[in-house]
């Protein structure tokens, strides 16, 4: 899977984040394994760590690669649930579990990670990694937050 365009766009300055090279290519390495994660894990819901999440996202915006992407990795379109973790207090219960089991997928599979990729990558989960790939799991579902989620 060729990943250059979208490195391009997100080292950009103005239409990206601005990242460095180097840094960028440290994430679309994290990227990589998280999309592997993914495909070995099906009945687990992987939650991104921050800035592998944001490259989700721009891998996504470019709708006809990512759609053509997912075809060949997984058969079926890999879908972005961004709202994990804000329907309430159990909701985000649920996205610190996947998160929990996310990393120890990740010991498991490729080992410890090394101290800046612990530092840099793997933190705990922020906000947007409320983000979560659609599992078969009742935790994702059609409901979206609605204010009084937000409030709760």
């Amino acid at each position: 899977m060729d990943l250059e365009p979208i490195i391009v766009k997100i080292i950009d300055k103005n239409e990206g984040l601005g990242w460095s090279l180097e840094y960028a290519k440290c994430v679309e390495v994290e990227y990589r394994k998280f999309l592997l994660l993914c495909l070995e894990n099906k009945e687990a819901s992987i939650v991104p760590p921050t800035d592998v999440d944001k490259f989700w996202h721009y891998h996504i915006l470019d709708t006809l690669k990512y759609a053509q992407d997912c075809e060949n990795i997984f058969g079926y379109f890999l879908h972005h649930f961004p709202y994990f973790g804000m329907r309430g207090k159990k909701d985000l219960e649920n996205l610190n579990k996947s998160w929990d089991e996310t990393c120890l997928l990740y010991e498991r599979r490729f080992g410890k990670p090394s101290k800046y990729i612990k530092e840099n990558l793997w933190k705990a989960v922020g906000r947007c990694p409320n983000c979560g790939r659609r599992s078969p799991s009742n935790i994702f579902s059609v409901k979206r937050p609605t204010l009084a989620d937000a409030s709760a």
